[in-house]
C-alpha cells in the first residue's frame, strides 16, 4: 500500500500543479487518473516513479516514509509504460522479451497470453500502437514489476486497441496495482477506483465509479468481462506462479546471472536496417581498393621474388667458377639441385690473328649452342611446343618458329624427325635429330630465356625475327662430354666454368640459394659466384623509386581506412545509442555492453576485411594474368607480401579500435528513466 499525505508540487513562477493531496493506494487494482492535459497527472506518476521531487507531506511505502522524493521505481517494484514505449527496434518482439533473462517457453508464453503469438519474429516498430503497448506490458511482467504506471497508453489507438488494453489491464489489475493517467472517459467502466485532477486548483479527489466493471464479482478472480469483440487469448492472462515474489522479487523471469552474455542479441545491431547494410557494402568496397594498393605497394625485393616467381617462373641459378675450382667438389649433395646444364659458349673460339695479313682466322666450329634440360618438367617453355615433343636424350635439337620457317616454310612440322648436322669442338661433324618446334614466345617466355642463358633472344620492344632465323636450343645431355675437359673451359681472362643449375620452382631454388651462396662465397672468396636473375633492367631501376612513394601512401590510407570503420560505427551507434538503455534495464552492465560491442565491431571488421579479400584476389588475379598476356609491365603488378599484409590489418585494426575505444569511453548513457522524462511533457 502506498499512502500520500498533504503531497504538494510546483513549478517555478506557477500555481501549485498538485495542492495538500492525500491518498491510499491499494497494492492491487486498476486505478484510473483522470483529468485534462495540464491537471498534474503526469507530475502525480512521475513523484511515484521516484523522477521528481516534492516539496512538502509525505509519501508512505513499505513501512517507510520519504518527505522529499521516492527511490527510483520504487527500488524495482514498479514499470513505467509511456505512449510510446522504448524496444530495441533491431531485436524481434521475441528477443526484446527474452533479453530479460526468461527462457524460450516462458517467453512464448507470455506472447500468447499478450496475444502476440503470432508477432512473435516481427520487430517493434511494425507492430501497432496496441501491441506494442501490450509487448510492454508483457515486458513489465516478466521483469515482476507489482506497480504499473501508465501515461495515455491509448492516446494514439483507435477504439478497437482502446478497448483490448482497457481490457487487458482490467485483467491485470487482480494481481499487480495499475495506475493510469488518461483524459479518456472510456476508460470509466472498466477502473476500480478514479482520481480526478482538476486542472488549475492542483486539488486531487478518489471516488470509487458506480455501475461500473469494477464491481463485478469476477474481479476477484483476476478475471474481468472480456467482450467478445476484443478477445486477446483463451488462456489467463496472468497464472499464479506470475505473481511476484515479495521475498525474492522476481517474476516469471530468475535471478539474473552476471554472466549473462548480451553478444547474441547484440550482433544482430550490426545487419539491421538499410543503412547500415548500405554503408557495410560501401566499405568492403572501399577496403577493397585499399588492399589492391597494398597488394600493388610492395617492397623491392618482395616485387622482384613475386615477379621471378609467378611472372616468369625462373628456376635456374647461373654458377661462375674461377681458378681450378671443382665443381663436384664445390657444390654440397642436396636433393632440390635436380639439373647441372653447362652451356656451350665457353669453348675455345679459336679465332687467330695474322699479323703478316692483319685478318682474324675463324675457326670451323661453332661456337655457341643453347642449352636447355633434358627434364621438360624444369623447363618452362616446355609446355610451348607447336610441334613434335620434348628431348629424350643427347644429340637433340628445338627449333625456333622463326628457324623452322626458314628451313621449311609452311611445313615446318615436316622437319620433326629429320637431322641437321652442326660442326662442334672436338667432336667434329654431328648429326642433330629435330625433335620439336617450339610456338611463338610471349615476352615472359623470352625473360625466362634470356635468364636460362640463351643467346639471341630478345623480349619487349627489342624483339627481331631476323635475329632467330637460327635460334635452335640443344638438349643439355649433348655437352656432357665436355664436363672435364679443361680447354672447354678456357678463354682469355683465365680458367673458367659457367653453370646453370635447375630446381623443381624458384622456391626451391632461392631457398637453395639462401643456404649455400653466402657461405660458399666465404669458402671460396672471388673465385665462386652463385647469381640468381632479377627485374629487366628497364624497371629495376624505377622499382624502388616507385616503392618509395607507394609505401607510405599505401600505409597513409590504412590508417585513413581503420579511422574512416571506427567513425562509420561511431555515427551508426550514436544514431541508434537508445538500445543501450534497453540493455541496462534488461539487467545488462553499460560497460560490459560497451566492451562487447568493441570486440563485436572489431569482429565485423575482420569479416568485411575477409569479404575485401577474396574480392580483391579475383580483381588482382584478374590484372596479373592481363599483364602477363600483354606485357604492359615487365614485372608482377599486385604481389603478395604477407608480412605487408600483417602490418596493414595492424594498422587498421589498431587504428578502428582506438576509435572505437574513445567513442565507448566517452559516450554518457541516458539512462532507461532518462530517456522517459526526455520523451514526455513533465506537466
Amino acid at each position: 500500500m502506498i499512502t500520500i499525505k498533504n503531497l504538494w508540487k510546483s513549478y517555478s513562477g506557477q500555481p501549485p500543479t498538485l495542492r495538500e493531496v492525500s491518498l491510499c493506494l491499494a497494492d492491487i487494482g486498476f486505478t484510473l487518473l483522470l483529468g485534462e492535459s495540464g491537471s498534474g497527472k503526469t507530475t502525480f506518476l512521475n513523484i511515484l516513479a521516484g523522477m521528481l521531487p516534492f516539496e512538502e507531506g509525505s509519501i508512505v511505502w513499505q513501512d517507510k516514509s520519504f518527505d522529499c522524493q521516492l527511490p527510483e521505481m520504487l527500488n524495482g517494484e514498479a514499470e513505467y509504460i509511456t505512449q510510446d514505449p522504448f524496444f530495441a527496434d533491431f531485436l524481434s518482439v521475441f528477443d526484446n522479451l527474452k533479453l530479460l533473462g526468461a527462457s524460450d517457453e516462458t517467453v512464448r508464453e507470455s506472447l500468447a497470453r499478450f496475444g502476440l503469438g503470432e508477432k512473435a519474429e516481427q520487430l517493434p516498430p511494425t507492430l501497432s500502437g496496441g501491441e506494442r503497448q501490450r509487448l510492454a506490458l508483457a515486458r513489465a511482467l516478466l521483469k515482476g514489476r507489482k506497480i504499473l504506471l501508465l501515461d495515455e497508453p491509448t492516446a494514439a489507438l483507435d477504439e478497437k486497441n482502446k478497448g483490448q488494453i482497457f481490457e487487458l489491464l482490467k485483467n491485470l489489475s487482480g494481481k499487480v496495482l495499475i495506475l493510469c493517467a488518461t483524459h479518456d472517459a472510456d476508460a470509466l467502466p472498466y477502473a476500480d477506483e478514479v482520481i480526478r485532477f482538476e486542472k488549475g486548483t492542483g486539488k486531487v479527489g478518489a471516488c470509487h465509479p458506480p455501475g461500473t466493471r469494477g464491481e463485478d464479482p469476477e474481479r476477484s478472480e483476476g478475471g474481468g468481462g472480456r467482450t467478445e469483440e476484443t478477445p486477446l487469448t483463451s488462456r489467463p492472462l496472468l497464472s499464479p506462479s506470475a505473481t511476484p515474489s515479495p521475498a525474492s522479487g522476481g517474476g516469471q523471469v530468475s535471478q539474473l546471472e552476471k554472466n549473462r552474455d548480451p553478444r547474441p542479441f547484440l550482433k544482430k545491431w550490426f545487419h539491421s536496417g538499410k543503412r547500415e547494410r548500405f554503408s557495410r557494402i560501401c566499405f568492403i568496397f572501399f577496403l577493397t581498393l585499399v588492399l589492391c594498393l597494398v597488394c600493388l605497394a610492395d617492397t623491392p625485393s618482395h616485387k622482384s621474388d613475386a615477379t621471378m616467381d609467378k611472372m616468369y617462373h625462373l628456376n635456374m641459378l647461373k654458377l661462375t667458377l674461377h681458378g681450378a675450382l671443382d665443381i663436384n667438389e664445390v657444390l654440397p649433395e642436396d636433393p632440390r639441385l635436380r639439373s647441372l646444364v653447362l652451356p656451350y659458349s665457353n669453348c675455345p673460339d679459336g679465332i687467330t690473328y695474322s699479323p703478316d695479313v692483319l685478318v682474324y682466322e675463324l675457326p670451323d666450329y661453332i661456337v655457341t649452342l643453347n642449352g636447355l634440360p633434358d627434364d621438360p618438367s624444369l623447363c618452362r617453355i616446355s609446355e610451348s611446343l607447336r610441334y613434335g615433343s620434348w628431348f629424350t636424350g643427347p644429340d637433340q635439337v628445338i627449333l625456333s618458329p622463326a628457324m623452322a620457317e626458314k628451313l621449311a616454310g609452311k611445313r615446318a612440322e615436316k622437319l620433326v624427325g629429320t637431322t641437321i648436322f652442326k660442326k662442334m669442338y672436338k667432336r667434329g661433324e654431328v648429326k642433330l635429330t629435330i625433335v620439336g618446334i617450339t610456338d611463338d614466345m610471349d615476352d615472359a617466355e623470352r625473360v625466362y630465356l634470356d635468364a636460362a642463358g640463351v643467346s639471341q633472344i630478345r623480349y619487349g620492344k627489342d624483339v627481331d625475327p631476323e635475329n632467330e632465323r637460327d635460334l635452335f636450343f640443344v638438349s643439355a645431355s649433348t655437352t656432357d662430354s665436355y664436363r672435364n675437359d679443361e680447354s672447354f673451359h678456357t678463354n682469355s681472362g683465365g680458367w673458367q666454368q659457367v653453370w646453370y643449375l635447375y630446381f623443381d620452382n624458384y622456391s626451391q631454388m632461392n631457398a637453395y640459394y639462401r643456404d649455400y651462396a653466402a657461405a660458399l662465397k666465404e669458402k671460396y672468396g672471388s673465385d665462386f659466384t652463385l647469381e640468381k636473375a632479377g627485374l629487366p633492367i628497364n624497371y629495376s631501376l624505377r622499382w624502388p623509386l616507385i616503392s618509395r612513394i607507394l609505401l607510405p601512401s599505401a600505409a597513409l590510407v590504412t590508417l585513413l581506412t581503420g579511422l574512416f570503420y571506427g567513425v562509420l560505427r561511431k555515427t551508426e551507434f550514436l544514431y541508434n545509442s537508445r538500445f543501450v538503455a534497453v540493455f541496462e534495464y534488461a539487467g545488462f552492465e553499460k560497460r560490459k555492453l560497451l566492451r562487447q560491442l568493441t570486440g563485436l565491431s572489431l569482429w565485423e571488421l575482420a569479416k568485411q576485411l575477409l569479404i575485401a579479400a577474396a574480392l580483391t584476389a579475383v580483381l588482382t588475379v584478374a590484372g596479373n594474368r592481363i599483364n602477363r598476356s600483354r606485357f604492359f609491365l615487365p614485372l608482377e603488378v599486385f604481389s603478395y607480401n604477407p608480412w605487408l599484409i600483417l602490418a596493414f590489418c595492424l594498422l587498421l585494426f589498431g587504428m578502428a579500435f582506438l576509435v572505437l575505444l574513445l567513442t565507448f569511453r566517452r559516450y554518457q548513457s541516458e539512462s532507461w528513466y532518462d530517456l522517459l522524462i526526455a520523451s514526455r511533457d513533465l506537466l
